[in-house]
C-alpha cells in the first residue's frame, strides 16, 4: 500500500486501531489457549471475539499502510481448524 492511501485514514480509524492493539494485547493468549475466557476493558472475550477484533485490526492497519499478510495466513489456517 502506498503512503497516499493513509491519508484518507480518519482520527477516528486510528483511535480505533490504537484501542483495538491494546485489546489484542491483553487477548492474545486467546490465540494459543482458544477454550479460554479473558476479562479485560469491562467485557468477557471468547475465541470467537478474538478473531472478530483481529479482523478489523487488520483492516485498520491496512488502511493504515501496514502488511498485514501474516495475520491473513493466520486467519485462514485458524478458520479452516474451526470449520
Amino acid at each position: 500500500m502506498s503512503q497516499d492511501t493513509t491519508l484518507n485514514v480518519t482520527e477516528q480509524q486510528t483511535n480505533e486501531l490504537r484501542y483495538l492493539y491494546k485489546v489484542m494485547q491483553a487477548i492474545k493468549i486467546l490465540g494459543e489457549q482458544p477454550s479460554l475466557n479473558v476479562v479485560a476493558y469491562g467485557k468477557l472475550w471468547r475465541y470467537g471475539d478474538l478473531l472478530k477484533t483481529a479482523v478489523r485490526y487488520a483492516e485498520l492497519a491496512e488502511l493504515h499502510g501496514n502488511d498485514t499478510s501474516a495475520f491473513k495466513h493466520w486467519f485462514i489456517r485458524d478458520v479452516m481448524m474451526f470449520q
